[in-house]
């Protein structure tokens, strides 16, 4: 069964950085306090915590192999253009957020099958 997590690519720095999100990764910042749910809304609706996004973002550059720590990614947040800050919230959502499968639901079996009760009405 493929994963249900895609690569994503990160940009730091002028470089690129990729990396493969799981759900252990996941369990592991919400271990550091941060709720992912709430992370989701926040960047999808907002408000959205800058330090928890700065938290998470961090963590994934770093996995994909960037020497970056969250108060450089804060100070990112904070001073950044607006379309700098869409790329790295887009990059997290991505990264959160698992693909749709891509593959069709597989069709029903057209036979039936066979009860172990037969259905037969009482009478009164």
């Amino acid at each position: 069964m493929a994963g249900v997590f895609r690569d994503v690519t990160m940009e730091w720095d002028g470089e690129d950085y990729v990396f493969t999100p799981s759900n252990r990764i996941l369990r592991r910042i919400e271990g550091q306090g941060v709720n992912i749910a709430v992370l989701i809304h926040g960047l999808s609706v907002g408000p959205v915590s800058a330090p928890d996004l700065a938290f998470v973002a961090a963590e994934f550059l770093k996995i994909g192999g960037a020497d970056v720590n969250e108060d450089q990614i804060y100070a990112k947040i904070m001073g950044g253009t607006e379309k700098e800050i869409g790329a790295l919230a887009t990059a997290v959502t991505m990264a959160l957020v698992p693909q749709a499968g891509d593959e069709k639901k597989p069709q029903a079996s057209a036979r039936k099958s066979k009860s172990k009760r037969s259905r037969t009405k009482r009478k009164k």
